[in-house]
């Protein structure tokens, strides 16, 4: 199987795992021939790193070596009033455009400069939710060209109610008010596809609870912020895909274990990150046993 597209479900923290997946596959050669990635919230945020041309390695490395509570930046429930969040984001936002800067890249680059001509980076698809469409907005240099690659990646993490809305600063495409992809596609691995065909050259990675393990403990009415975390894990829990009844997508899917994590705790301890990368390590091992390369 030639992998040319490499799609990357959505889900907080817990895609911590998919750095663990990609050095599997890396290190075996099934991303050789890669050209196109694409993703939705945490997935939106591996694609970029991706399509950047980071290793797999040194994405593991950033994970472990980074405090996710940095990112609940600036804590207000006022500004659930104003801009219908409780952290800012702006932590987020100049994180991911210190990975670009740190590759030699302008930080404020734009699709159009990312994937324009004679550059080697990987084409890059974002998927955020546009709440003046009520429907999903895809970035690219296609859709998008002039949009802002890190505030696409922001919009596309923009987790309802837990972070402030995004609106592009350059009003590129627009100015309207998004948040997070995961609200309406939390898995976009049919972006690929042409007409209804699945595309054969496609693969995703997919986080599922598959030990069955509890996401979150009992709360009561006084814990805003477990409830706005428990309301996002349940959002992003009705867009499973049984996988029994859709063999297809089977097929070209690494499902990975989230080990019952939430997407929303980013006060992950270094064993819980060493474990999701040992999950993700193993269900892509499982998947190569699988799916021999073919020379």
């Amino acid at each position: 199987m030639a992998i040319r597209n490499l799609v990357f479900e959505g889900g907080g923290v817990k895609g911590i795992a998919y750095a663990g997946a990609l050095e599997v596959l890396e290190g075996n050669g099934y991303l050789n021939l890669l050209q196109n990635v694409a993703g939705t919230s945490a997935g939106a945020i591996t694609a970029a790193m991706m399509a950047l041309n980071y290793k797999a390695s040194k994405i593991k490395e950033i994970i472990l070596n980074f405090d996710f509570k940095q990112f609940e930046d600036g804590f207000d429930p006022l500004r659930v009033l104003t801009s219908y969040g409780l952290y800012k984001g702006d932590a987020f936002l100049q994180w991911m455009k210190d990975r670009i800067s740190d590759i030699g890249g302008d930080p404020n680059m734009t699709f159009a400069d990312l994937n324009g001509p004679g550059t080697t980076y990987r084409h890059l698809s974002v998927v955020a939710t546009d709440l003046y469409t009520q429907n999903i907005q895809v970035f690219s240099k296609e859709t998008t060209p002039n949009t802002i690659v890190a505030e696409a990646v922001r919009a596309s993490m923009s987790i309802p109610i837990f972070f402030k809305s995004w609106q592009f600063s350059n009003q590129s495409p627009n100015d309207h008010i998004y948040v997070d992809g995961g609200v309406i596609l939390n898995y976009p691995i049919e972006l690929f596809d042409v007409n209804g065909v699945i595309n054969e050259e496609t693969l995703g990675l997919y986080l599922a609870n598959v030990s069955g393990k509890p996401t979150v403990d009992a709360f009561g009415h006084d814990h805003i912020i477990q409830y706005i975390k428990s309301l996002f894990d349940t959002l992003l829990k009705v867009q499973n895909i049984d996988f029994s009844e859709d063999k297809e997508e089977e097929a070209r899917t690494i499902i990975i274990d989230d080990l019952g994590i939430s997407a929303t705790d980013f006060g992950l301890t270094a064993q819980q990150k060493q474990e999701l990368l040992d999950s993700g390590s193993k269900a892509a091992k499982a998947w190569i046993n699988a799916n021999p390369l073919s020379l």
